[in-house]
């Protein structure tokens, strides 16, 4: 650029309204966005009187005005976002996903619908896309910070060609205070619940009571959990034989039963669908675009990739893929809202018992990831952009599988509702996301 504008200006203000209207990609994804929108300065923007952030009216794709917003305006603008002065600042000129900031809480919703903004996120990041590309930043203090290439090795390894060196149990013993020993101690006490000794009586009853549509609906959120279950059942071993090479037993010790309990799973959902529906069906079209790009594509290849990349950056990817988004996200926000709805309707009590098991056997695996995330973090600090952009990335990915859903049902049955959905996911997500993040 031959004139350098100055972040926030009238100038850079005009320039990114006619960045955004000549941006095929918010054409695109913004034709659904009919009204003006608010991009708050919860701390003032400094040097302008009276202003509390960016008026913004867009209408099908396009912008047709930006300007300084004001209080008065804030009463009739049915969306606004709100985040301090430095966090506008570093998200235009880092280009970082705006929903994941919003689900990290460094950006609020002071007003508008979670999920609206939601179903408008590839519009969100088009728009900000445009606000960056018509300033220029100092390419050595302000440019975007990129991962570390760096491949560690790993702290230990337990075994080689030549043999083992020493075994823990007889040179230091086991660390019973530590957190993954805990989990083995619970996964020992709650964990013993056998799928084939569920009572699906009452549920082959209710069954042939259920509507055409409420079939369908079970069957497509049954389809999906079994399909997810046995991928997670798939794709741990290479983990397992990661902190195996390391010499972290206890670790080790506590996969043992969390591949035992995504087995169990496995064999719960396939058990339901022979005893209660009696429909041995190809249930693959239940499986959408987005499903498969994470259950069949993105998990496999995190996991996989440890085979040959056992790196603390790709042990990194592989549990925030597995243990953040797919069990923490997809699986906790599905099954919760599956037992509500099991149980609200007094329906499928064998389905719900089981469920119910399978609830409190997730709660330690999402434990655990959490802790395998904030330890890998902790040794590699440089790691924790890679935290933010991975988990950003793929948090986008679930969306689209809640809003792949819901789409072929113009209504849906048992009072499912896909705003809990994402408030729910939302949520936890946050919560998660702000401990791993925590100092």
């Amino acid at each position: 650029m031959e004139t350098v504008i100055t972040l926030f200006s009238p100038e850079w203000m005009n320039a990114w309204q006619a960045s955004i209207n000549s941006s095929s990609e918010y054409k695109n994804h913004g034709r659904k966005w009919k009204e003006p929108l608010i991009l708050k300065f919860s701390d003032g923007l400094p040097e302008i009187e009276n202003c509390t952030g960016f008026w913004l009216d867009l209408s099908e794709g396009t912008c047709r005005e930006i300007r300084y917003a004001n209080q008065e305006d804030e009463k009739d603008t049915p969306t606004i976002l709100s985040a301090e002065y430095e966090v506008w600042q570093n998200l235009i000129k880092t280009g970082k996903d705006p929903l994941f900031l919003l689900m990290k809480g460094t950006i609020s919703l002071e007003k508008g619908s979670l999920l609206k903004l939601t179903s408008q996120r590839k519009a969100a990041k088009a728009l900000l896309q445009a606000a960056s590309s018509v300033i220029e930043f100092d390419s050595e203090s302000e440019s975007v910070p990129q991962a570390s290439d760096k491949k560690e090795q790993a702290v230990k390894t337990n075994g080689s060609k030549g043999g083992r060196s020493e075994f823990k149990t007889t040179t230091q013993g086991l660390d019973f205070d530590s957190f993954p020993m805990q989990l083995f101690q619970k996964a020992k006490q709650l964990g013993i619940w056998n799928p084939s000794e569920i009572d699906f009586s009452k549920d082959k009853e209710q069954w042939g009571n259920f509507t055409d549509l409420e079939k369908t609906v079970l069957m497509h959120l049954t389809g999906m959990f079994v399909a997810g279950e046995e991928a997670v059942t798939l794709d741990l071993l290479p983990l397992i034989m990661t902190v195996a090479e390391e010499g972290r037993i206890e670790e080790e010790m506590f996969l043992t039963s969390f591949l035992w309990e995504e087995a169990k799973h496995t064999e719960f959902f396939a058990r339901f669908l022979k005893e209660v529906t009696g429909q041995q069906i190809n249930m693959e079209h239940f499986h959408g675009p987005a499903y498969k790009a994470l259950f069949y594509q993105e998990l496999h290849e995190a996991l996989e990739r440890l085979k040959r990349d056992r790196s603390p950056e790709s042990q990194l990817k592989a549990s925030i893929t597995y243990n953040m988004i797919v069990e923490g996200t997809l699986a906790e926000t599905g099954y919760e809202a599956y037992y509500r709805m099991l149980t609200e309707n007094d329906m499928l009590p064998g389905l719900r018992e089981g469920v119910g098991h399978l609830k409190r056997d997730e709660s330690r695996h999402i434990a655990f990831g959490l802790y395998f995330i904030k330890r890998l973090v902790a040794t590699n600090p440089e790691l924790q952009d890679v935290l933010e952009n991975e988990a950003g990335r793929l948090l986008d990915k679930a969306i689209d599988v809640v809003n792949e859903i819901f789409e072929p049902y113009p209504e849906m049955p048992f009072g499912l509702d896909k705003g809990w959905y994402i408030e729910y996911a939302s949520n936890q997500f946050s919560k998660r996301i702000a401990k791993l993040l925590s100092e």
